[in-house]
C-alpha cells in the first residue's frame, strides 16, 4: 500500500500589492513550503476565504480600505484555530507587540523575509500543537465517561450473575489500557511542549510538571511533584495564581469554596483562563533562586470529582533579546538606507602615476593592521576610496564601514551621531539611539573632513580613540567597542594645531600613519585612464556605447587643471557621455572645457590652464577656490558668499552664470 500524500497547505494572504504577494509567495516556495496561496485585498474576499477555514493567514498590517487589526479579528472570531501571521512593513516595536497581544502568531517584516518561513512553521507548529491538545484532552475526558459508564452497567450485571466476574475484568483490563494510551499521548503532547506546563491542584501542589518545565526551571518533575509550586515563583505571580485558584476552586461536588466570588449553582468549567502579559514584576524563579521574567496563561482543568489548575509559563529573555538585537538590526539598516542614498562618484581607485602607486603601496602595508590611519589630499581627490579599500583589505572586512562627514552635521548633534543618546538626554531625543561608534564595533569607522569637528568633541573623540570607550549623550552607563578608525581631511592639520583650532593630541592620535592622496593635476598620465572608465561606466549605466575620446578631447583633458579633482572629472565625463552620440567618441567641444585664449594645450600657470586667464575664467576661479575651503557652504557666516563679501543671492546668480556646480566641493 503506497503512503498517502498529504495535500498541500491552503494558506490565505491579505495583500493589496501583488508584488509584495509574489515575494511572499517565492519565499515560501524557497522554504519548501508547500501551500496553495489565495491573496485577497478587499473585506469581502476576505470574508468569503475563510469559508472553508484555510491552515494558516497572512495580513498586512495597513490596507486602503481593510486593515490587518480588522482581518485578525475577524479570524478569530470565525475560525480561531487558524494561525494569523502579520507580514508587513515597519510599523513600530509598540503596534508590533500590540498585533501579538491581540491574538497574532507572529510578525515578519517585509525588509527580512528570510524570517517568513521559520515562522510560518512555527506557527503551524503551535497551531497543531494546541489542536492535539484539545484532541487529547477531548479524548482523555471520553475515555473517563466510557470507563463510568461501562463500569456502572458492569456492576449491574454482576450484581445479577456471577458468571461475567472474568469477562468483566478482562474489559476493565482493555479500558484501562486504552486511558493510559490517552493519557501518555497527552504526556508526549506536553511534553514536546516549548513552554512549561505545570498541573496544580487547590492547595498549588504541582500534579504535573512537563520536559519543558524541568528545562526552564532546572528541576526534575520526580523532585517537584506533589510539592508546593510557591518556591518557584515570584511574589507577584505567587499572588495572581493564588487569586485565580480561590476564584475558582469547588469541592468535591461540584460547589464553588469561596461563595462571595463563585456561584455556587454555576462552579468554573473547563476553558475559564487568564492571561498575564509581560508585565513589570512577573517573574518565576529558577531551582538556583535566580528570577527571569514570564507571562503567564492560568486556566481550570475541571475533571469529575477533582479539579485541577493548567499554568503555561514562557520565559520571555528570549524574546526581549531578540527585540533587543531588532533594534540594532533596525539602527543597522537604517544606516544603510542612508548610505544607498549616497552617489558615490565611482567606485574603485584607477592610476598608474608613481604618486598613486605610493597609495597604492602604503595601503597594502598598512590595511592588515588596526593602527589609525590619516588620509589627506584636496577635495576630490578619492579619499573615501583609501578609506574603503582599508577597509576591504583588512582583517574587519566582513563587518560595517561606517562613515561619518564631519563638516556636514551640525556642532549640536555631532556628538550624539558619533556617541549616540539616551531617551531625554536633550529635546527631541525620545527615544535611545546608538550612535556610529556603536554601529562599526568590530569594524572600520570613517571620519570624513575631521578637521571641522569642535574642540569640546575633539575631547571625547580622543578618549574614545585611546580607550575605546565612551558614553552615550545624557548617559552614564561606559560602552565599550572594538573599532579601527580611518580619519581625513582636506586640511592642513599641523596648521590648525598652531591657529588651536584643533588639538595637538588628537592630531598626533590620528596621524600614526598619513597618506597623501595627489591631486589630479599630480598625477601623470591617469587623466586618460580615468576619463576612459568613467566614460565606459555611465555609458553602461545609461544604456549608451561610446566610443572613447577624439584625440582633440584628451588633449583638451590633459591640459586642463582640474581644480576639482577626480570628483570633476567624473562629472564632466558623465556630462559628455549624455551629449555624445551613441556608438561615437566624445568630441573637445562636448567637454564644456573653455580654456583660456581658445589654447588647449597651453601649459598650466597658478592653477589656471593656459597663459592668462580671461575675466569669466578668473572669476571662475576665484568663486571654485571659495567653495574649496568652505566645503562647498555657499550661505552663512562660513559660507562661500561671506568669504567673498556678496550676497548669497547674488554669488548664485553669478555660478548660475559660470556654469559653477557645489557639490563637488560638499
Amino acid at each position: 500500500m503506497e503512503p498517502s500524500v498529504s495535500p498541500p497547505l491552503r494558506i490565505v494572504h491579505l495583500e493589496d500589492v501583488a508584488t509584495d504577494a509574489e515575494l511572499v509567495a517565492r519565499e515560501l516556495s524557497a522554504g519548501e513550503v508547500e501551500a496553495s496561496i489565495e491573496q485577497v485585498a478587499t473585506r469581502a474576499a476576505f470574508v468569503d476565504a475563510l469559508d472553508p477555514p484555510p491552515d494558516l493567514v497572512l495580513v498586512d498590517y495597513a490596507l486602503p480600505q481593510f486593515d490587518g487589526m480588522a482581518a485578525l479579528a475577524l479570524v478569530q472570531e470565525q475560525c480561531p484555530q487558524v494561525p494569523v501571521v502579520f507580514v508587513s512593513g515597519a510599523i513600530g516595536e509598540a503596534r508590533a507587540i500590540q498585533t501579538l497581544k491581540e491574538g497574532a502568531t507572529d510578525y515578519v517584516l517585509k525588509d527580512h523575509l528570510s524570517r517568513l518561513v521559520p515562522a510560518v512553521r512555527r506557527a503551524l507548529a503551535e497551531a497543531a500543537e494546541q489542536r492535539a491538545r484539545k484532541a487529547a484532552e477531548a479524548a482523555l475526558q471520553r475515555a473517563h465517561d466510557q470507563l463510568e459508564q461501562k463500569v456502572a452497567a458492569r456492576t449491574a450485571e454482576l450484581q445479577e450473575t456471577n458468571t461475567a466476574l472474568e469477562e468483566e475484568i478482562e474489559e476493565r483490563k482493555r479500558i484501562g489500557e486504552a486511558l493510559r494510551e490517552s493519557e501518555a499521548q497527552l504526556t508526549r503532547v506536553i511534553d514536546a511542549a516549548i513552554d512549561a506546563i505545570i498541573n496544580i491542584d487547590a492547595e498549588l501542589r504541582i500534579t504535573l510538571f512537563n520536559q519543558s518545565a524541568e528545562t526552564i526551571f532546572g528541576i526534575t518533575a520526580a523532585e517537584v511533584q506533589h510539592r508546593s509550586i510557591v518556591p518557584l515563583l515570584g511574589e507577584e505571580l505567587t499572588g495572581r495564581v493564588r487569586a485565580f485558584v480561590q476564584a475558582h476552586a469547588t469541592d468535591q461536588d461540584g460547589v464553588a469554596r469561596d461563595s462571595t466570588t463563585t456561584d455556587a449553582a454555576a462552579p468554573a468549567s473547563s476553558g475559564t483562563g487568564q492571561y498575564l502579559g509581560q508585565e513589570k514584576g512577573l517573574q518565576a524563579l529558577r531551582n538556583d533562586g535566580t528570577p527571569f521574567p514570564v507571562e503567564a496563561t492560568l486556566s481550570v482543568i475541571a475533571l469529575p470529582r477533582r479539579q485541577r489548575f493548567l499554568l503555561i509559563l514562557r520565559d520571555v529573555n528570549d524574546r526581549r533579546a531578540a527585540e533587543e538585537e531588532l533594534v540594532q538590526l533596525q539602527s543597522e539598516a537604517q544606516y544603510l538606507r542612508q548610505e544607498l542614498q549616497t552617489e558615490h562618484a565611482y567606485e574603485e581607485m584607477i592610476g598608474q602615476s608613481p604618486a598613486m602607486q605610493r597609495v597604492f603601496t602604503a595601503i597594502d602595508k598598512v590595511a592588515p593592521t588596526d593602527a589609525t590611519v590619516l588620509v589627506m589630499g584636496e577635495t576630490g581627490t578619492g579619499k573615501e576610496l583609501v578609506a574603503r579599500a582599508l577597509h576591504r583589505h583588512s582583517p574587519r572586512t566582513d563587518e560595517m564601514l561606517v562613515k561619518v562627514n564631519c563638516a556636514a552635521l551640525a556642532s549640536d548633534v555631532i556628538e550624539s551621531e558619533l556617541f549616540g543618546h539616551e531617551k531625554g538626554a536633550f529635546t527631541g531625543a525620545i527615544d535611545q539611539r546608538q550612535g556610529r561608534f556603536e554601529l562599526a564595533d568590530g569594524g572600520t569607522l570613517f571620519l570624513d573632513e575631521v578637521g571641522e569637528l569642535p574642540l569640546e568633541t575633539q575631547a571625547k573623540l580622543l578618549r574614545a580613540l585611546q580607550e575605546q570607550e565612551f558614553e552615550r549623550v545624557g548617559g552614564t552607563e561606559t560602552v565599550a567597542v572594538d573599532v579601527r578608525v580611518v580619519a581625513a581631511t582636506n586640511r592642513a592639520l599641523d596648521a590648525e594645531v598652531d591657529a588651536g583650532r584643533f588639538r595637538s593630541d588628537l592630531y598626533y592620535r590620528l596621524n600614526i600613519f598619513p597618506i597623501e592622496v595627489p591631486p589630479l593635476r599630480a598625477r601623470e598620465g591617469d587623466v586618460p585612464l580615468l576619463a576612459a572608465h568613467f566614460c565606459e561606466q555611465f555609458g553602461q549605466r545609461m544604456g549608451k556605447p561610446v566610443e572613447g575620446f577624439t584625440s582633440e578631447a584628451v588633449e583638451r583633458l590633459a591640459a586642463y587643471a582640474w581644480p576639482g579633482n577626480v570628483r570633476e572629472l567624473a562629472n564632466i565625463v558623465e556630462r559628455a557621455v549624455i551629449l555624445a552620440s551613441p556608438e561615437a567618441p566624445i568630441g573637445a567641444d562636448q567637454l564644456g572645457l573653455v580654456l583660456p585664449n581658445g589654447a588647449p594645450n597651453g601649459a598650466a600657470k597658478d592653477g589656471m590652464p593656459g597663459g592668462f586667464p580671461t575675466l569669466a575664467e578668473a572669476q571662475r576661479h576665484h568663486i571654485q577656490e571659495a567653495l574649496d575651503r568652505t566645503g562647498g557652504v555657499i550661505g552663512g557666516a562660513d559660507g562661500a558668499a561671506a568669504l567673498l563679501g556678496m550676497k548669497r543671492t547674488t554669488l548664485h546668480a553669478r555660478m548660475d552664470r559660470l556654469g559653477v556646480d557645489p557639490e563637488p566641493y560638499r
